[in-house]
């Protein structure tokens, strides 16, 4: 009888730790899973507002492998890229002066630059009409991106969910370093719905000639 008294005790004793514990891991938890979360709405919705343009293929002529090697390789040597002037022509805002430090001339042409190095110079391009802002962002933080995207996904896959969602060319190291599953899903799903309003406004005005007609 004493022998399951002590038993019983003992178990007791040790019950209010691990129940003391174990909500806050779960809270934990959660609180990463809703942060995650809430990043990956804040990046769909940018890319949405800032613009609906078309999805260009990509052609993939330049930089088709890339490694860590050829990443740091491409950061020490800067090579102006052949459609500079063409990408700030295409870049719809005005240039803000020399002394602040983004959307000047000079670091829009450093980062088209270095999309261009990364990405290839037609697949750079595109990136500006798709995401214009996309030049503001600091173009220290695209290179370590695609690296830590590398590693998950390969070079193409890595550079195609870029491409169709300019909008991570935004997202820090620190960010791009975790799981990105949910970000290549979601890039699909901005690949897809960016056409939509230019779609649905064709078939608006087709309907509102086609009802004159009648």
């Amino acid at each position: 009888g004493n022998g399951n008294s002590n038993c019983n005790c003992n178990s007791n004793s040790q019950s209010p730790t691990m129940v003391a514990q174990q909500p806050f891991f779960i809270t934990a938890s959660r609180f990463f899973k809703l942060t995650n979360t809430l990043a990956i709405i804040i990046l769909f919705t940018a890319t949405i507002v800032d613009g609906f343009a078309p999805v260009v293929p990509t052609s993939r002529t330049r930089h088709s492998t890339i490694t860590k090697t050829s990443l740091h390789a491409a950061r020490k040597k800067i090579v102006s890229s052949p459609l500079l002037d063409e990408a700030l022509a295409a870049y719809p805002y005005q240039f803000r002066p020399d002394n602040e430090s983004s959307g000047t001339a000079r670091t829009c042409s450093v980062a088209f630059n270095e999309l261009a190095r990364l990405y290839g110079d037609q697949e750079a391009l595109a990136i500006v009409k798709i995401q214009p802002r996309s030049l503001r962002f600091s173009s220290d933080n695209f290179a370590p991106c695609l690296e830590f995207w590398t590693e998950q996904f390969g070079p193409e896959a890595a550079q195609a969910m870029v491409c169709r969602n300019p909008g991570l060319l935004g997202v820090r190291p620190s960010e791009a370093e975790q799981p990105a599953e949910a970000s290549m899903a979601l890039s699909y799903v901005v690949g897809v719905t960016r056409p939509l309003p230019k779609i649905l406004a064709v078939g608006g005005l087709l309907a509102i000639l086609t009802a004159g007609l009648r």
